[in-house]
């Protein structure tokens, strides 16, 4: 009787099991399970792993390749005449080696978070995870994909960025042969995967504009070549900088790759030549240099047809109204800043979710700001819903619950107050007795004495 593995027919079987693992961690795991299947892939590894790296990587899987390959000690004028040269296909056949695996793995990662994004602020804002079809995914993951290769061979450390006048070198001159390689490096593009990539780089930069008001009151990303440098050190830094809702990633990578930069790097405004346009400038001169007049045609964009904001955005439960800022199942975790970070980000002032004239009352705004900055407003929204706070003329949140910008302002200025005095309850505080014209006294504004001696937190009751 033969054992699994020594028929040809066996082997077949075998191969394409294995060929049909959609990672590579599947693959390990299952080779591990079995001698036969272990002896399969010994004789077949060239095939099983180009297959798995499909599977996983999907359709840019080439550019995935060339991205791992890059070699940082080769000029950036050497790799790409040695991927564009005449005899680049025989130089760089796309076959898959176990030393590319853990960089590969690494990179998807990255592209898919990136894609997930897109996909919830672009197309769905019902999913976390994409909703782009097929098509859509592999032209949203070339244009990234073309972007990290592009921040790897024009990086932030390269030494000619930090030139000076006195340095004995002709600026104008590297200038101009930086400009030429870059566009060197994009004529390999199709028509409309320049625009594809324009505008994935645009959706790119405005992430880096939304972490930028989260995190800053300088508006450094105000500046273009703020978004430039950001751009040049790479799509993984800037989404790290995105999970963690400041720029230290961006700076710590920076820091690592030229050493002598100083703190105060992203926010000097000197000009620095090398990263004005730093992928705008090259692209509109590919299509001056094919004479494409972009008035003229209409490129195909990653989303064809962008949906509209009604397919986009659900309806606010409350109002009906749909609206950019809507907050619901998949956006609640933005609730989870600080409530002093998301005041800043939503709200002109803390002031704003206060009622009567509470945001005048100098001892109780004092309270409340210290109690929202330790407090995330996540936390204060569901404490009111799930301790009953809620007033009745707000709707009940369920599955489907949904809240515009507008009325999440109103639900917490009706609210807050009463989410306060709880909260002073349950840490055994000492409430003061209730002043007679609660949030709506004059009395509070003016008068310290009175401010510190009653609770204005109270409905009025003349």
């Amino acid at each position: 009787m033969l054992n699994l593995g020594d028929s040809p027919i066996h082997a077949d079987v075998l191969v394409c099991i294995l060929c049909a693992m959609p990672n590579f961690e599947d693959l390990h795991a299952i080779i591990r399970a079995s001698k036969a299947l272990y002896a399969a892939y010994s004789r077949h590894q060239a095939q099983i792993l180009n297959a798995v790296a499909f599977n996983h990587v999907g359709r840019a899987l080439p550019l995935a390749l060339l991205l791992v390959r890059h070699n940082k000690h080769m000029s950036s004028e050497e790799y790409i005449a040695e991927i564009y040269g005449d005899e680049s296909f025989t130089k760089w056949h796309f076959q898959v080696t176990p030393e590319d695996i853990r960089q590969l793995v690494s990179n998807a990662k990255i592209v898919a978070k990136w894609e997930d994004l897109y996909s919830f602020r672009k197309k769905d804002v019902h999913h976390q995870t994409s909703q782009l079809t097929p098509l859509q995914s592999w032209r949203f993951q070339k244009a990234l994909y073309r972007l990290m290769l592009y921040s790897r061979l024009f990086p932030a450390d390269k030494t000619v960025y930090a030139l000076t006048d006195t340095s004995g070198i002709n600026i104008t001159v590297e200038l101009e042969k930086e400009r030429l390689l870059r566009s060197k490096f994009l004529l390999e593009c199709f028509t409309n995967e320049l625009s594809q990539l324009r505008e994935v780089t645009g959706f790119v930069g405005e992430i880096i504009t939304w972490i930028d008001r989260v995190d800053s009151f300088d508006r450094i990303a105000s500046n273009k070549e703020f978004i430039d440098i950001a751009l040049s050190v790479g799509p993984a830094a800037i989404f790290d900088c995105y999970e963690k809702l400041g720029f230290e990633p961006l700076t710590e990578a920076i820091n690592e790759m030229c050493a002598s930069t100083t703190p105060e790097y992203l926010e000097d405004v000197e000009s620095r030549p090398f990263f004005s346009g730093y992928l705008s400038d090259p692209i509109s001169k590919v299509h001056q240099a094919r004479d494409d007049d972009e008035s003229q045609y209409t490129p195909i964009t990653i989303i064809e047809n962008e949906p509209s904001i009604a397919d986009l955005f659900p309806q606010c439960s409350q109002c009906g109204s749909r609206s950019v800022f809507i907050w619901g199942e998949t956006t609640w975790d933005f609730l989870s800043l600080s409530s002093s970070i998301l005041g800043i980000y939503l709200f002109s002032s803390q002031a704003q979710l206060l009622k009567g004239d509470l945001p005048r009352n100098p001892v109780e705004l004092q309270r409340i700001e210290a109690l929202l900055v330790k407090t995330p407003f996540k936390e204060i929204f569901e404490d009111i819903h799930s301790k009953k706070l809620k007033l009745p003329e707000w709707h009940d949140r369920n599955d489907d619950y949904w809240i515009c910008n507008q009325c999440l302002v109103r639900f917490m200025k009706d609210h807050l107050h009463l989410w306060v005095i709880m909260k002073r309850k349950e840490a055994n505080e000492q409430i003061a007795k209730d002043c007679w014209y609660g949030y709506n006294c004059r009395t509070q504004v003016h008068k310290l004495s009175h401010a510190q001696q009653l609770n204005h937190l109270c409905e009025p009751t003349r």
